[in-house]
């Protein structure tokens, strides 16, 4: 008969695995509707979906238990829709010559006829929606590297303090043998690389000052899934030093991040179109 603790965990456990089996539906049906991914960063899905790579080899070296180990390889092939359209729909806004999507054409004609006979073209015909356009262009591609390069700040952050952990606990490291312990440094890899990747996202929502083009719904149910993720680990024996240290890893990914998910949500707050608005208006009436 199974015990109470192991019951309530599998609770926890199965919530977990339905959350993260829909989490990124949402997403992914929004960038369907809107045909763009351009309100998500692409660098926090690749850094996302290299992380996922660490868990799942970390959970399937260390034997975890049947949720740590099934969740990743389902975040695999979630991450790989999402990442195939942004390849499908990388061509649907301005591209580096400024043109718009071909949705917009009757527009973007109508708008080049004024220029030119207002002599808004320049010398070879390329209207300043044009040059605005490859400015833009510039701009977003200068952001997204500076979002990597920050990603990769703190990930090499996090892997000095997993360094740092090793030799802290090297004695217990050589006890649990070659296998586990490498199964501890994916599992440290994994955490370091979700805790950077949600960097370039808060950063793209801080300098947009939008979250347009996200789902609100894809980040509550991230915190939800991490939280009953979380729970399911610390329920399912009694958390013995042993035991905190083999999931410690994925602990600290899956309950780290989730102060940064909370910090999307603040951003969707501060940013929501009626806030912004009459952010605005009391600027305007201000002396």
């Amino acid at each position: 008969m199974l015990g109470v603790n192991v019951l309530v965990s599998g609770i926890f456990g199965y919530v977990s695995i339905v959350c993260w089996i829909v989490v990124l539906m949402p997403q992914i049906h929004l960038n369907y509707k809107r045909k763009s991914c351009d309100g998500v960063s692409l660098a926090f899905y690749v850094m996302w979906s290299l992380g996922d790579l660490f868990n799942l080899a970390g959970a399937l070296m260390e034997n975890l238990i049947f949720t740590a180990i099934l969740l990743p390889l389902y975040y695999i092939l979630t991450d790989c829709v999402v990442l195939s359209q942004f390849y499908i729909y990388r061509n649907n806004h301005y591209c580096s010559d400024g043109h718009l999507e071909e949705g917009h054409v009757d527009e973007e004609r109508a708008l080049l006829s004024n220029q030119h006979s207002s002599g808004a073209c320049n010398g070879d015909g390329r209207s300043e929606a044009g040059r605005d356009g490859h400015e833009h262009g510039r701009k977003t591609a200068f952001a997204s590297t500076n979002s990597i390069l920050i990603s990769l700040a703190l990930c090499l952050l996090a892997i000095t303090f997993a360094v740092h952990y090793y030799h802290a606990n090297i004695d217990w490291f050589k006890h649990i043998g070659m296998r586990q312990a490498i199964a501890q440094i994916f599992g440290y890899l994994s955490a370091a690389v979700y805790l950077g990747a949600y960097i370039p996202q808060l950063v793209r929502n801080y300098r947009t000052k939008s979250t347009e083009g996200l789902s609100l719904l894809m980040f509550i149910l991230v915190i939800v899934a991490n939280v009953t993720y979380c729970l399911s680990i610390l329920t399912f024996q009694r958390p013995t030093r042993d035991y905190l240290q083999k999931y410690a890893s994925w602990l600290l990914g899956a309950s780290g991040t989730i102060w940064l998910e909370l910090g999307v949500l603040y951003q969707f707050f501060i940013y929501r179109p009626g806030h912004r608005s009459a952010e605005n208006a009391d600027q305007n009436d201000g002396p």
